[in-house]
């Protein structure tokens, strides 16, 4: 009751502060539902919709386009078909297509980014709860791509759930065929009634097709409805996945080499269909994806996302504050002026230094599920000791994490999260959170608001008070007319989260961001056009004074019919420069302390990827604290068929001090050689001049099937020695074979 009081005093008070952001938009369609029907016999998987396998599956064809304009007809007709038995869910589309060869289906290599091609998709939310869920998509070549909500707006990729799916052109469009196991998901089996979407992507046009939608939004907290679910059946509800990595070590500079066999296992039971258990040991990261490289010409700490499968199952559920651990290109989410700035649960602190040289782990487990309106999760890892880069061993760690929220209001959560535990010290660490993430989705004239609040205390060894963080959000987002949102976030000096993320300290921020996005309905080239006003002001606590402050002002930005986009902004920059801090220390660019203004200008330009080749270029110029800075950023691929693509980027900066003139550049070249849907190769070169180093990932990979692999890994280091030949020398080569194969019961 005091929720709710509470709930309608909040609206109340920012819809009369917002009141004159809102535009007229169209009314919002009514809730879709829909009764599904259990099936006898199984349809054949092969992405062509045979009448018969289908006749007696419930047919869903009221979609509306999403995107340019929401709730209109669109442009091409969708039908989707939807059934069960008792172990799988089947789902079918037939995506009619008026101009059948412009369909774009330029991606072949399973795990590829789907987001320049044609595809088709579904959106579950088992336990209707409208914040979680999971997507399963498929593209018009038949590759699969899945993700969990990490919050009920925030998809992630990189989950890996094992189902089924296939496609196939027909001389009217393209078709897809899934069959999802009731095992890959988890649910409330007393639950009748799922949450539901189906979506569709016509790339060559950018328009979204959806059944249900709100807001331009299409994710699970507007979900339609599909009831008649029962008997579902898990099996045993056991994955014994297995795996082994022959690794084999040259070290040039030291001369020495050495081959290490690692056999590793990890085991997913069903303790009941809507909670998991899972344990691994010996855990082998052999073919982890290799991070990007990042220049660290900063001040703060780079942030490197999550690779790791058995750090990303379920890690939804330990999902904290609403802290963004990535943002979407183009989108002025609200919230995110800290950035994962106050992150309390950071996996990759585990298992890895601080250099991201990995560290190995003897054991983990994990338990974490739903029951009734209640998420829960508990982590356990068995670190073993290392030694540091200043020869200090760590011993073996004990590293616990715990994580509960429970759902209020309509779409809002209230939760709390504890660690324990230091992956990079001998000392004792704990930390203590609670969080408040509100969401309401059906404000009217189709609005949403959003917000969030979390506290945190981290608990160490040695440090007495000061240990505080905390952040306070609410937001508007929209897809079309005006959006904003303020931040008030604050991280005390001594808050250390050891198994989290913290870049800046004994800090508060006051942040906020605001703009205005219409579409053009009628106009030839252009679709939309937007403006923007973002700002983020970094106070140090102790003194008041400016640790960085940007104003960005987004002049103007457009987006054309295909999906070309553009930008032009201005940046007025602050930095309060303080002893010791040096960020341009590795270039030879040594800068006063003290406090900087200085203004940048800058443009971006993107082209469609869906036509075969794309490029895009980013271009500042400007101050650079008491000097100049001018950037350029530039990217090209071609896509010349499904088999073969190539990326080539640049990464240049010319830095212009009193005395010193200083350039760096990072070169990336990536190349994907996919033969089939199953076996791919995929390459990955980068040098920089500051390191001087040359870095090759080549990663051949046959997928059998979602959950069996097969890879083959090299990476080849060279460095560039100037003091002798000035050619680059073989430094280090890894090779890594690796197998890993999930047997289900």
């Amino acid at each position: 009751m005091i929720m709710k009081i509470l709930e309608k005093v909040l609206i109340g008070t920012i819809l009369l502060m917002a009141g004159g952001l809102s535009v007229a938009q169209e009314t919002v369609l009514d809730d879709k539902r829909i009764k599904i029907n259990r099936i006898a016999n199984a349809p054949d998987i092969d992405g062509r919709i045979e009448e018969a396998e289908w006749a007696g599956a419930a047919r869903i064809s009221d979609l509306h386009e999403v995107e340019p304009v929401e709730f209109t007809t669109p442009s091409e007709r969708t039908v989707w078909y939807i059934a069960y038995d008792d172990k799988y869910l089947y789902v079918a589309g037939y995506a009619y297509d008026s101009e059948p060869d412009q369909i774009v289906g330029n991606v072949l290599r399973q795990g590829g980014q789907l987001f320049s091609d044609d595809r088709m998709g579904i959106i579950i939310d088992a336990f209707n709860n409208k914040r979680s869920g999971y997507s399963f998509t498929l593209n018009p070549n038949g590759v699969r791509a899945e993700a969990i909500y990490a919050t009920a707006t925030r998809p992630s990729d990189d989950w890996d759930g094992i189902w089924r799916g296939a496609s196939a052109r027909v001389d009217d469009g393209w078709t897809v065929e899934m069959a999802i196991p009731f095992n890959t998901l988890t649910f409330d089996p007393s639950n009748d009634t799922w949450g539901m979407n189906f979506q569709r992507r016509i790339a060559r046009r950018a328009e979204n097709i959806a059944w249900q939608s709100r807001n331009g939004a299409i994710n699970p907290t507007v979900s339609g409805e599909v009831y008649g679910f029962e008997n579902l059946s898990q099996g045993i509800g056991l994955d014994l996945i297995p795996s082994a990595s022959a690794v084999h070590t040259k070290d040039r500079e030291l001369n020495m080499s050495g081959t290490d066999v690692n056999p590793s296992l990890d085991v997913s039971y069903k303790l009941t269909p809507s909670i998991n258990a899972l344990l691994t040991l010996k855990t082998d990261f052999a073919a982890t994806e290799v991070d990007g490289r990042q220049l660290g010409l900063q001040r703060f700490s780079l942030f490197f996302p999550e690779k790791r499968s058995f750090f990303l199952t379920d890690f939804d559920i330990f999902q904290f504050g609403g802290v963004p651990i990535g943002m979407g290109f183009g989108s002025r989410t609200t919230g995110t002026q800290s950035g994962p700035n106050g992150l309390a649960f950071f996996s990759r602190r585990i298992g890895l230094t601080g250099d991201r040289e990995e560290v190995d782990i003897i054991a983990g487990t994990k338990v974490s599920g739903r029951i009734g309106d209640t998420d829960f999760g508990t982590l356990y890892i068995l670190q073993d000791d290392y030694v540091n880069n200043d020869n200090e061993v760590i011993d073996k760690s004990d590293l616990i994490v715990g994580r509960v929220s429970t759902g209020v209001l309509e779409e809002s959560s209230l939760g709390a999260i504890v660690t324990y535990g230091d992956p990079g010290s001998n000392t004792d660490s704990a930390l203590y959170g609670a969080d408040f993430l509100y969401r309401n989705t059906r404000l009217g004239t189709n609005r949403s608001m959003e917000g969030n609040f979390w506290i945190q205390r981290s608990d160490n060894d040695g440090v007495d008070g000061k240990d505080m963080a905390w952040s306070a959000v609410v937001g508007f987002p929209s897809r079309v007319g005006f959006e904003g949102g303020l931040q008030i976030h604050e991280v005390q000096e001594n808050f250390d989260p050891a198994m989290g993320f913290a870049n800046r300290t004994g800090v508060r921020l006051y942040g906020g961001e605001m703009g205005y996005r219409r579409n053009l309905n009628n106009a030839s080239f252009l679709r939309e056009i937007s403006h923007g006003l973002e700002a983020a002001r970094w106070e140090y606590l102790d003194t008041g004074l400016v640790q960085s402050q940007e104003i960005t002002a987004d002049f103007l930005s457009f987006r054309s019919i295909e999906g070309d986009f553009a930008r032009l902004e201005y940046k007025a920059l602050q930095e309060g420069l303080l002893v010791g801090e040096q960020p341009l220390e590795d270039i030879g660019i040594l800068i006063p302390a003290g406090q900087y203004s200085f203004d940048r200008w800058g443009s971006f330009v993107r082209t469609a990827s869906h036509r075969g080749w794309f490029t895009q270029l980013r271009v500042d110029d400007g101050g650079w604290y008491n000097g100049d800075k001018f950037h350029v950023n530039s990217e090209f691929g071609w896509i010349p068929n499904e088999h073969f693509n190539i990326k080539l980027k640049l990464d240049y900066n010319k830095f212009d001090f009193p005395g010193v003139t200083a350039y760096t550049r990072q070169i990336t070249l990536e190349n994907e050689l996919s033969f089939n849907s199953k076996l791919s190769l995929v390459t990955l070169a980068q040098y920089d001049n500051i390191s001087d180093d040359v870095g090759i990932n080549a990663r051949l990979r046959y997928n059998v099937s979602a959950g069996q692999d097969l890879w083959f890994v090299l990476n080849h280091n060279m460095v560039r020695d100037r003091s002798i030949d000035d050619r680059f020398h073989s430094t280090q080569s890894v090779a890594v074979a690796k197998i890993r194969y999930t047997f289900r019961y």
